[in-house]
């Protein structure tokens, strides 16, 4: 049973036959027996064969997923029994993006590298909402209010959002006494062109407009350091230009709060044991 548990997830992790042979140090023969005896235990045919690859039928893609399942579950279970450093290993991928991401999380990702030495981080910066499980990730990390999904959401980081400009800006640009009053101004764009904020206990969104837009938070504060118009940025990633004494706070009355950075996983019968430990290293840091 456990053989062909190995054959079945070694030909979809290397493709064909004649890789998954090399990596179980086996003859090609020897595997592609035991998978035709398999096949005909199950009374269906697991893969599609061709002379350059083989490739999951319908009923392959089930049982490869009960098998990846009944894999992680086992290597969980050794990893709490042997309750060492040296249990936590194997490659995990992660994708975020953004100056949080780069800044605060990448070094935690490091130290949890050191304390475990077995363990690789693949940390993919992509601005894209990415497939986890088509793409082949572990963890994500997303900024701002996450849309219902089936993915699950363990908080990281409450950050509210602020607006920052600099005085010379504010010397020659129109009044800016509320959020309405945006609509008059040169704003810094970022992704989302509608701005949230607290006016009367109630949310406002407000649509703003300006002729400066990038997705990276350095840019667009580049932009607001020059004096191009007003930013709407994490608080965490402004605080250093107004201590510096570059920007400064406006309408900080109207801020909002209710922006994070998430950790985001697959829903999978389990979690490997790796990436539980990595999800309980990250959320310990933040907490504190």
């Amino acid at each position: 049973m456990w053989k062909d548990l190995e054959i079945v997830l070694a030909i979809v992790e290397h493709g064909t036959l004649s890789r998954a042979a090399e990596a179980l140090e086996c003859s090609t023969s020897f595997v592609s027996r035991h998978l035709k005896q398999l096949e005909n235990r199950l009374g269906t045919a697991l893969f599609q064969r061709t002379t350059r690859q083989v490739k999951l039928t319908p009923a392959g893609e089930q049982y490869a997923k009960k098998l990846k399942a009944i894999a992680q579950e086992l290597e969980n279970a050794n990893a709490v029994l042997q309750g060492s450093q040296q249990a936590i290993k194997g490659n995990i991928r992660i994708t975020g993006a953004g100056e949080f991401v780069a800044a605060q999380v990448s070094p935690v990702l490091a130290q949890f590298a050191k304390r475990y030495p077995e363990v690789s981080i693949e940390l993919d910066f992509n601005n894209r909402n990415v497939d986890l499980i088509e793409e082949g990730f572990d963890l994500a990390i997303r900024f701002g209010r996450l849309q219902d999904s089936g993915l699950i959401a363990r908080k990281l980081y409450d950050r509210s959002m602020s607006l920052v400009t600099t005085q010379a800006y504010l010397e020659q640009a129109p009044t800016l006494s509320s959020p309405e009053d945006l609509i008059h101004h040169e704003c810094l764009i970022a992704i989302n062109p509608k701005w949230r904020f607290l006016v009367d206990g109630n949310v406002q969104e407000i649509k703003v407009s300006g002729r400066w837009r990038s997705n990276h938070p350095q840019a667009i504060l580049q932009a607001c350091c020059e004096g191009i118009g007003i930013a709407y940025l994490a608080k965490d990633i402004a605080q250093p230009y107004v201590s510096s004494g570059k920007l400064q706070y406006v309408l900080e009355k109207h801020e909002i709060n209710d922006n994070a950075s998430w950790l985001v996983y697959p829903r999978k019968d389990v979690v490997p044991y790796r990436v539980k430990c990595l999800i309980d290293f990250l959320l310990a840091h933040f907490k504190h």
